[in-house]
C-alpha cells in the first residue's frame, strides 16, 4: 500500500540518524531475518534445533500471546496507515499518530512483536529460539529508544505531551 503512494516504507539501517541508531537497526534487521525461519522451523517440527520441555499450558498461553501479538501488530499497522515504517530517518516525512491503540501504547507495533516472539517461545521452545527472542526483544527496545529522541526532535511539544499520557509498552 505504501508502495502504491511512493512512500517508502523499509528504512532500517537507511537515512541520516545517530551511528547507534544505524547499527541497532542493522541488527535488528538481522536478527528479524534470523528469527523468521528459526519460528517456522519451531512451529512446523517440534523437535527442530535443541528442543526444550513444554507442557500444555505452556503451549496454549503461548498460542493466546502468539495470537493477541498479531492482532496488535496489525492494529498498529492499520492505525498509522501512510505513516507506517520501520526504521526511521530524519528526512522522512510523517505525522505523529496518537489515536486508536496508539492511545493505549506509544509501541503497539513492538508490542505486538514481542508478544508474537514470546509466546512463540513458550509454544514451541528451543534453545536457539528462545535466545533468539531475548535478543529481539532487547533490540526493539534499544530500537523503541532511538525513535523516541528521534519522535522529541521532530514534533517537539507535541510527542512530549504524548509521551507523557501514554505509556511505552502497554
Amino acid at each position: 500500500m505504501l508502495k502504491r503512494k511512493n512512500v517508502v516504507g523499509n528504512i532500517l539501517g537507511k537515512g541520516k540518524k545517530p551511528m547507534g541508531g544505524f547499527i541497532t537497526e542493522i541488527v535488528l534487521r538481522v536478527v528479524t531475518f534470523i528469527c523468521v525461519p528459526v519460528q517456522f522451523g519451531s512451529v512446523l517440527w517440534g523437535e527442530f534445533v535443541w528442543s526444550l520441555p513444554v507442557f500444555l499450558m505452556m503451549r496454549e498461553a503461548g498460542l493466546i500471546l502468539m495470537l493477541i501479538g498479531v492482532i496488535v501488530f496489525f492494529m498498529a499497522i492499520f492505525t498509522m496507515k501512510n505513516n507506517w515504517r520501520t526504521g526511521y530517518n530524519h528526512e522522512q516525512d510523517t505525522q505523529l499518530v496518537t489515536y486508536g491503540i496508539y492511545n493505549f501504547s506509544r509501541n503497539p507495533a513492538f508490542v505486538g512483536f514481542d508478544l508474537l516472539y514470546i509466546g512463540c517461545a513458550l509454544a514451541f521452545p528451543n534453545i536457539v529460539y528462545v535466545a533468539l527472542s531475548l535478543v529481539a526483544v532487547i533490540v526493539f527496545h534499544v530500537q523503541i529508544l532511538g525513535e523516541e529522541k528521534f519522535l522529541e526532535q521532530k514534533f517537539g511539544e507535541k510527542y512530549l505531551k504524548y509521551k507523557a499520557k501514554v505509556r511505552r509498552y502497554i
